[in-house]
C-alpha cells in the first residue's frame, strides 16, 4: 500500500511539472536574452578611468555582439575604411555609434534620523546620464538621465557590515542601470542609422 501512494504522488508531481512546462511555453514565456542591436560597433566616451559602469556596459554590449572600440577610426579600420573618411563613410555611419556618458555618480545621504540624532536610514542613489550619437555626431538618443534610489537601514553597531551592504546595493543598482541602457539602445533601428 505505501508503494502505491508513493507512485501516485510521483505521478502527480510529474503531471504537475509537465503541465507547468507546457503552460509556460504556450503563453510565450521566454528567458531574457541579449537584445538585438542595430549597430555593429560602439565607442564609449566620457567615463572615468576604470569606471565599473563602463566595464559592465562594455561586457553587456559585447555579449550582444557589438564590438566596443576606442574611436570612430578604429571602427572604420574594422570595416577596411580609410581613417581620413571614417566619420563620413556611409558604411561606418550605418554601423557605428558613440555612447557618451554625461554623468556617472554614486551618492549616499542620510534619509532619516532617530530622536537622539543617530542615523536610522541611508538613501543610496546611482545616477547615470548619457546620450547616443552617430559617428558624425548627429543625435540618435537625446540625453537621458537614469536615477535609481534604495534605502538602507543603518545601525552604528553594524557600521562595517553596512559599508559592505551599501557597496553591494550600488553594484546591484549599476547592473540595473546597464540593463536599462541596453533596453534603450535596442530601440535604435537600422533605418535611423542610415538616415
Amino acid at each position: 500500500m505505501p508503494s502505491m501512494n508513493r507512485r501516485t504522488f510521483t505521478l502527480s508531481l510529474l503531471t504537475l511539472a509537465t503541465s507547468a512546462a507546457v503552460g509556460l511555453s504556450g503563453c510565450g514565456f521566454e528567458l531574457r536574452h541579449a537584445p538585438n542591436l542595430a549597430f555593429k560597433s560602439v565607442q564609449l566616451t566620457g567615463f572615468a578611468a576604470n569606471s565599473p559602469l563602463a566595464s559592465e556596459l562594455a561586457k553587456a554590449l559585447e555579449d550582444a555582439g557589438v564590438s566596443v572600440v576606442e574611436s570612430t577610426a578604429a571602427a572604420a579600420a574594422q570595416q577596411n575604411v580609410p581613417a581620413n573618411i571614417a566619420a563620413s563613410s556611409p558604411r561606418v555611419l550605418s554601423s557605428h555609434v558613440v555612447l557618451a556618458a554625461l554623468s556617472d555618480t554614486r551618492e549616499q545621504a542620510v534619509a532619516s534620523i532617530t530622536a537622539f540624532s543617530q542615523v536610522r536610514d541611508l538613501s543610496l542613489r546611482t545616477r547615470f546620464k548619457f546620450q547616443l550619437t552617430r559617428a558624425d555626431g548627429s543625435p540618435l538618443i537625446a540625453p537621458i538621465e537614469l536615477l535609481l534610489t534604495n534605502d538602507l537601514p543603518y545601525n552604528e553597531k553594524d557600521a562595517l557590515a553596512k559599508i559592505d551592504e551599501s557597496a553591494a546595493m550600488h553594484r546591484a543598482m549599476q547592473t540595473d542601470i546597464v540593463q536599462q541602457v541596453m533596453r534603450r539602445l535596442a530601440v535604435v533601428r537600422p533605418e535611423q542609422l542610415a538616415r
